[in-house]
């Protein structure tokens, strides 16, 4: 992912708060944060895209950002011993709990298994990832236990939500827990409950590229098929975020380059479902999903580029086609150059009458970072209308900070409003300032 799109999709953390306010949108689904080896559970979720331009009744959630596999095979980079070792493990154990309400983790683990009552033995389960590596060691086994034998299915379904920061977040290997919740996630996928379908889409989302490789890309076809469930479009939503996690390509080397392309499969299922969906939720989530995929094999380029071409021509909702045109400034190998309309056409929704398309601009332009410094202008006058909403020019700055080639032109505009009367536009102005000036790396 180039360092531009992380920049982007960092700084649209920092705004989500800000945006639920001008937003008004239907019950979110919250699906599970994309784990790192050795991420807390308590970490933030990153959203991958704003929401949506208020043209339809619709607008979207926050999913989780993309898979972030450190080796070819999309495996975690963990070591191959079974458990830590040396100064550093030791000091990273100390910052998980040794008790919670009481509770050992060996006490908590033994609920899990034997407790009689199902609301006792549920409670274990969610308590287990809060030991952490611990939580693992003691409890791995007999989460996946949870998972697919235990007679109740609210203890089912905690054990599967739970699943991505206890076996893939913490593991240190290629080990049989792991295993079993692949195994367990890919069965739950196909499962003749809904709930339970839309649960495992979520799990198989945090899982990423690990999920795909683990299966020999079995979870991709299921996905697809959970992505045409005609009966619900939230899970045919799910199902689209997904994809764009488990279909990533994999970095080669330390060289940015160097990068294995997207899975073929997943991006034609995601083309099909930004082309032929009927709900605008579902094709904005597979455009983001595209957006999150990067640059397509030579292969599939010709293919690529003509359906969002198609997409171009006939689309009616605002904000796919705002993002549809995100796409192809960011993926399309030659970027802006021979693109420059599309660049055009997002920048003219920064004057749009509502104040979510405007945001989505911001956030758009943020994506495209320093290709777009062509617009920079048209930022700054945003940020410097005193009728803008502060969110909107909470957005514009963070789309600024993103063209660190201009800062001798910008910083001094960003560090004005460090001394703003709202507290999320001064917020957002000191992180642009610590970026634009260097004293942040991003």
């Amino acid at each position: 992912m180039t360092a531009p799109r992380l920049l982007g999709l960092f700084l649209m953390a920092a705004l989500m708060a800000a945006l639920a306010a001008v937003t008004a949108a239907p019950a979110q689904v919250k699906l599970p944060i994309q784990i790192k080896p050795g991420f807390p559970p308590t970490g933030p979720a990153m959203p991958k895209a704003p929401p949506t331009i208020p043209s339809t009744p619709v607008p979207k959630t926050p999913t989780p950002s993309p898979g972030t596999p450190s080796s070819p095979s999309g495996f975690p980079s963990i070591p191959s011993v079974s458990g830590p070792a040396g100064p550093a493990a030791k000091k990273d154990d100390a910052k998980w709990p040794k008790e919670i309400n009481g509770k050992t983790v060996e006490t908590v683990v033994k609920e899990m298994r034997s407790a009689s009552d199902p609301a006792v033995r549920e409670a274990a389960v969610r308590t287990l990832p809060l030991f952490g590596p611990k939580g693992r060691e003691f409890g791995g086994n007999e989460l996946v236990e949870a998972m697919t034998r235990d007679s109740d299915w609210n203890v089912r379904l905690a054990a599967l939500s739970v699943s991505p920061t206890v076996l893939f977040g913490f593991a240190t290997s290629q080990d049989a827990p792991l295993a079993g919740g692949v195994s367990a996630i890919m069965s739950m996928l196909s499962s003749e409950h809904m709930h339970v379908r839309f649960d495992a889409v979520g799990a198989a989302n945090a899982f990423g590229v690990y999920m795909r490789n683990a299966t020999s890309g079995k979870v991709v076809t299921v996905l697809t098929s959970r992505a045409r469930e005609s009966t619900s479009w939230q899970m045919r939503r799910a199902a689209a975020a997904a994809l764009g996690s488990v279909g990533q390509g994999v970095q080669r080397s330390e060289a940015p380059d160097d990068r294995e392309p997207p899975d073929q499969q997943t991006v034609g299922a995601l083309l099909d479902i930004l082309r032929q969906d009927n709900c605008a939720m579902v094709r904005r989530e597979a455009v983001m999903s595209l957006i999150a995929l990067g640059t397509v094999s030579a292969a599939q380029q010709k293919k690529w580029r003509a359906d969002l071409d198609s997409v171009l021509a006939r689309e009616k909702d605002k904000s796919v086609l705002l993002w549809t045109r995100t796409c192809i400034l960011e993926n399309d190998p030659n970027g802006v150059k021979g693109n420059e309309q599309h660049l055009d056409a997002v920048a003219k929704v920064l004057q749009a009458p509502e104040t979510a398309g405007k945001v989505e601009a911001c956030q758009a332009i943020a994506i495209i970072g320093e290709d777009a410094k062509s617009k920079l202008q048209d930022l700054i006058d945003l940020m410097n209308n005193p009728k803008e909403e502060p969110v909107v020019v909470v957005a514009a700055i963070a789309a600024v900070s993103t063209m660190k080639s201009q800062a001798k032109i910008s910083l001094p505009i960003v560090d004005r409003f460090k001394f703003s009367p709202n507290e999320d536009i001064r917020r957002m102005a000191n992180e642009a300032s610590d970026i634009l000036s260097g004293r942040k790396k991003v």
